[in-house]
């Protein structure tokens, strides 16, 4: 089995990783944070009860950001997925059906008839890739011990790499202030949506910031560097909560709910004097790494009493603080005026002008409408009298005029004759009762001649149309018909 001190391998295997199936390279955790790797024979093995597993106390190390938890088997994934489910493990489950990383890690076994078996066994590796813990039972049914794999995580530590994830937070929170401090300026200037996307734009810095010292806190080894890391970490969190809080504010007042936006104003403001209360992360240069840990420049000041620091920039004075400043200006654009605004947790209402006579709004428009209905002479919304057009009339008016128009310009014969004018106006007309339509072509009439209702030319020259019949002409006939058929259907029964 590998020993303690030796270097981990790193090795790729198929696994099933929060609700799903991919591939994981042990590469990619090794000599970043600690890494737990725990071996066990098979899922559902004599050790997992109907309540628990073996694996679920591993659960715990998934919630420390520096602490990556594997568990490895010769299961499928499919195997691990039903034995996730039925224990509720959040532990990535790799599946070593080759044996390949048993064999890197030295605890491949085989029974009594030559099948290939898996030892139980644990390795804690630290943040170098270097094994701290090594643990192996020979036993498959016995129980994982966390507390021994506890005590080795919380042992392991390392100012180099607690120095190094600070500077990787310091850079961060340095991103941060600068997006934090333009979108005040902004702020203060009412751009509002400028200084919302500021405000966004911080609020993830500060929030990198904040885990990476979390990070640092976790892996120093030097009591007055921990604690300065630690209060840099406070204050990076501090600020990256007031930035959601002006960023939701900013929002507000751009959309013109200024109650809104300065109850928000009021809720970072507090966040705002906390952060003031925390001195500014020192710089990286603050620090240097000795054999005996990290050593603080003479600009660090730590008061072992309050576990709080100074800083003192280049020795030039006190830190900024300029990101905690009250502007009264500011609150004055923020709130309106400051004297008469009170905070409540009521939303936003429009009142006055808004709330209307009802009665009196419905008197006035029957009113109107009354005084409509004098002018037009017409109730309500319909339209009576002259609508109601005499059809026939209109269209006798229609044949004087053409008939008139036909005797000045000559034309009384032809396509453009009065014929053509009578069947233009039935066309035109909704009904067709009482007025006459063009006769059928009588096939021994000249092309020229003009005829009356029997056949012969009138004295004026206009030939008469006959009247238009829309009987249906097969009515009456049909009916006979079918009862003619009918009576001859043979029908069973009759």
């Amino acid at each position: 089995m590998l020993s303690e001190g030796a270097a981990a391998p790193a090795v790729e295997l198929p696994a099933y990783v929060d609700g799903e199936r991919r591939r994981v390279d042990l590469g990619d955790y090794l000599g970043e944070g600690i890494v737990v790797l725990a071996f066990y024979p098979a899922d559902f093995n004599p050790a997992c009860t109907m309540q628990e597993s073996d694996l679920g106390d591993l659960d715990l190390f998934t919630m420390q950001k520096d602490v990556s938890v594997f568990g490895v088997s010769p299961d499928s994934t499919y195997s691990h997925e039903a034995f996730a489910d039925r224990y509720g493990l959040h532990v990535p489950l790799l599946s070593d059906r080759e044996g390949q990383a048993a064999e890197a890690y030295g605890v491949a076994t085989e029974n009594g008839v030559g099948e290939r078996l898996i030892r139980r066994a644990v390795f804690v590796v630290d943040h170098r890739g270097t094994v701290q813990y090594a643990q192996a039972a020979d036993d498959l049914e016995a129980p994982l011990d966390v507390a021994p794999v506890k005590a080795a995580v919380g042992d392991i530590g390392g100012d180099d790499t607690a120095l190094e994830r600070y500077r990787v937070g310091h850079d961060h929170y340095a991103e941060g202030r600068e997006a934090f401090r333009a979108a005040m300026a902004d702020y203060e200037d009412r751009e509002w949506m400028d200084a919302r996307s500021g405000f966004e734009d911080a609020e993830p810095a500060f929030t990198a910031a904040a885990d990476h010292f979390d990070t640092a806190v976790r892996f120093a080894e030097t009591a007055d560097f921990e604690t300065v890391v630690d209060r840099a970490e406070e204050k990076a969190d501090t600020l990256a909560h007031a930035a959601s809080w002006l960023a939701d504010s900013a929002d507000a007042l751009a959309s013109g709910r200024g109650k809104r936006g300065a109850q928000y104003r009021e809720d970072a403001q507090r966040l705002l004097d906390a952060a003031t209360d925390l001195p500014e992360p020192p710089e990286s240069g603050a620090f240097r790494l000795t054999a005996d840990g990290v050593a603080l420049g003479d600009s660090v000041v730590v008061d072992p009493d309050d576990e709080g620091y100074d800083w003192r920039a280049d020795d030039a004075g006190d830190v900024d603080t300029g990101l905690g400043v009250d502007d009264a200006d500011l609150d004055a654009a923020v709130a309106g005026d400051a004297d008469d605004y009170e905070r409540s947790d009521e939303p936003d209402t429009v009142e006055g002008d808004l709330e209307m006579d009802l009665d009196a709004v419905d008197a006035a428009d029957a009113d109107g409408e009354d005084d409509r209905a004098e002018e037009s002479g017409v109730e309500g919304d319909t339209v009576e009298g002259d609508l109601e057009m005499d059809l026939d009339a209109v269209e006798a008016a229609e044949q004087a005029d053409d008939a008139a128009s036909g005797e000045s310009d000559g034309s009384t014969d032809g396509p453009s004759g009065a014929g053509d004018s009578d069947a233009d106006s039935v066309y035109r007309g909704g009904s067709t009762g009482g007025r006459e339509t063009p006769a059928e072509p009588d096939s021994g009439a000249e092309p020229g001649d003009e005829q009356t209702d029997d056949g012969e030319p009138n004295e004026a020259g206009e030939t008469s149309m006959e009247e238009l019949d829309l009987a249906d002409p097969t009515e009456g006939d049909g009916e006979d018909e079918e009862e003619d058929e009918r009576a001859n259907w043979d029908i069973p029964g009759r």
